[in-house]
């Protein structure tokens, strides 16, 4: 595969993209932007209330942040590569495990089951693996990697095709395994670090400028090589985690609930229900590329800023719409708003923080932003149970990332801190 490549003139590291991107598609994408799909025939075929689907969802969530620092410790010290092999199988046997159930608890155990395999196949992973391969041109290859979830969410109509006409069950296994088979080779081409195949980021000299590499025109600074525990001291880490644990408490609510608010109450059909993630997750194509991208460029805390207070628009104006051609005012400001946070976490955390122990900062990060989202999915359920309209949930995951905004553009990287320091006399 090295020399194929090299024969045409093009860097592995957009190999791995590829390939990362292929992985977090079949073994994380699927599943996760599929399970609001999953929400009415459960209903139907159990009687389970919202709430207690929400919950399934939602302990997926906890249990990957909570395996996040394991895993990123893991990373560090292993590699992406086995890290990604085995997850890939936890994910196919928490699949086919999920098609056998017969009850709640069967349910909740084999959501936990993919979780721990996600965990080792998702985006995560797949940033950490690029933020080294990747330094001036870090921001655009992490919004290219996010396609992968991206092409997910577009999946989400095939996974209702499979739904209709084999039904819940048979879909899923179908969907582990052609995870397994696809993903499996994908994950042993998967190479740690550049140096690894004698390589630089970028695929060129490590003192080259931006102007003579091609690369963006804003220089892509990288903290100091912090530790674990550097970064758990320090405000910039809490900060951080605050501003991406509120833009996940509204945007995972959406991923659960989506579907059956536009069947119930806005008179979608289930196939165009099912469409509307489609599309929503086609829209955020353009938040992962054009954000990630600007980052490149510009104050990554400021892109970001701009990107929740997209997403915050599209939560108000859910929460209004009535008819169904209506939607796609939400659609498009909560996509874009729900792309640009993906690559820009990666984004920040380098800058901030640099690479000796991304995928355990990262880890910690998760586990801090996964309590929100956590919370987010279950609260939609309840306020739904309650009042059986989802509106007034939209209304209050709004206030998530609309407290992000100003929480993130006080983010000041240590190296643009130390730069302000008045020189010695």
């Amino acid at each position: 595969m090295v020399s194929l490549l090299n024969r045409f003139g093009i860097f592995y590291g957009w190999w791995v993209v590829f390939a990362s991107a292929s992985i977090v598609f079949l073994s994380a994408g699927t599943f996760f932007y599929g399970f609001s799909l999953l929400v009415s025939p459960l209903t139907h075929e159990f009687g389970w209330s919202r709430a207690s689907i929400s919950i399934g969802f939602s302990l997926r969530t906890e249990l990957g942040g909570i395996a996040a620092p394991v895993v990123g410790f893991a990373v560090d010290r292993i590699g992406v590569r086995r890290i990604t092999l085995a997850g890939v199988f936890i994910v196919a046997v928490g699949l086919v495990m999920m098609s056998r159930m017969e009850s709640l608890a069967f349910f909740y155990l084999s959501v936990l089951v993919i979780a721990i395999g996600m965990s080792g196949t998702g985006g995560p992973n797949a940033s950490t693996v690029i933020s080294h391969w990747f330094r001036r041109q870090r921001g655009r290859a992490l919004g290219f990697m996010t396609l992968g979830g991206g092409a997910g969410g577009l999946s989400a109509i095939i996974f209702a095709w499979l739904i209709s006409d084999f039904g819940w069950r048979d879909a899923l296994v179908i969907i582990a395994v052609v995870q397994f088979v696809v993903c499996v080779p994908l994950a042993i081409s998967i190479r740690n670090r550049p140096a690894d195949l004698g390589l630089e980021p970028d695929g060129q000299p490590m003192d080259m400028t931006p102007a003579t590499a091609g690369g963006s025109t804003r220089v892509s600074h990288e903290g100091p090589e912090t530790t674990t525990a550097q970064a758990l001291r320090s405000a910039m880490f809490w900060r951080m985690a605050l501003v991406f644990g509120m833009s996940n408490f509204a945007t995972t609510a959406v991923i659960v609930h989506q579907v059956p608010f536009l069947e119930e109450q806005v008179a979608f059909s289930h196939t165009a229900a099912a469409a509307s993630v489609t599309i929503m997750i086609a829209i955020s194509i353009v938040g992962r590329l054009g954000f990630g991208g600007a980052a490149d460029r510009y104050s990554a805390p400021f892109v970001m800023a701009i990107g929740l207070g997209f997403t915050a628009a599209g939560l108000v104006m859910f929460s209004a719409i009535n008819q169904p051609w209506q939607a796609v005012f939400p659609l498009f400001f909560f996509g874009i708003g729900f792309g640009a946070a993906i690559p820009l976490r990666s984004v920040l955390q380098a800058e901030y923080f640099g690479l000796r122990a991304f995928g355990a900062i990262q880890g910690m990060i998760l586990t801090v932003t996964t309590f929100f989202a956590f919370v987010g999915p279950v609260m939609a359920g309840f306020m739904y149970d309650a009042s059986d309209s989802y509106r007034l949930a939209f209304l209050v995951l709004a206030c998530g990332p609309a407290i992000g905004i100003p929480l993130v553009l006080t983010l000041r990287a240590p190296w643009a801190v130390a730069s302000e320091k008045p020189a010695p006399v």
